[in-house]
């Protein structure tokens, strides 16, 4: 393992560690000092993602596992997050799926790029979406940590939804856009293959 990798591989330690701390932080209504560890534990994941890939360029390390196991730490971690916020009750399911089912297909696309010995390529929606997560991430930490500090300007709800559910639907939106960006210049190759598959049986 190369110092890049392990650079990676600490998103899938600071993760679990987060949904840990948050979930019995916010359920238990412990000291507000939890928020502060969640914030930290987000920038060290946020930091990984930023610098493992820096560090294999600049050390020429860059591995055919890197580039595989890159994206998988990231949507692991990410998952791991919204898992949280979702078993706290600040986000409902369907709109945690909308996350899930997202990085499932994009995994899936590119198990069939592979197959056809293509690599597919990241595009710049799926960067923005990166971020905007991210960004949600901290939005949800701000608003969770206003009501903990009795913000009077911060309700319980706005209409129905926990304040902090508004902050992650907008990269929630722009997570459907990515998928439809990642499909859509890929659905000659998604047919071919399952023309393949017909043929096969």
């Amino acid at each position: 393992m190369n110092i890049a990798t392990a650079i990676t591989a600490l998103r899938l330690i600071f993760a679990p560690i987060f949904a840990c701390v948050f979930i019995n932080g916010y359920t238990h209504g412990r000291s507000p000092a939890w928020i502060v560890i969640c914030a930290c534990l987000a920038m060290l994941v946020e930091a990984s993602d930023m610098i493992d890939g820096r560090v294999a360029r600049s050390r020429n390390e860059v591995t055919d596992f890197g580039k595989v196991f890159d994206p998988v730490a990231d949507s692991l971690s990410r998952q791991t997050i919204f898992i949280s916020f979702m078993v706290a009750g600040i986000i409902p399911w369907w709109l945690y799926l909308v996350f899930f089912y997202r990085d499932a297909l994009i995994q899936l696309l590119r198990i069939i790029c592979a197959s056809s010995g293509l690599v597919l390529a990241a595009r710049a929606s799926g960067k923005t979406k990166a971020v905007l997560q991210g960004v949600g991430t901290f939005g949800v930490l701000t608003v969770v940590a206003l009501q903990r500090y009795h913000a009077a300007w911060m309700p319980g709800k706005i209409w129905g939804f926990h304040p902090a559910f508004w902050v992650m639907l907008i990269p929630a939106i722009f997570t459907l856009i990515s998928i439809a960006d990642y499909v859509a210049p890929n659905v000659g190759l998604i047919r071919q293959m399952m023309v393949k598959r017909t043929g096969e049986n």
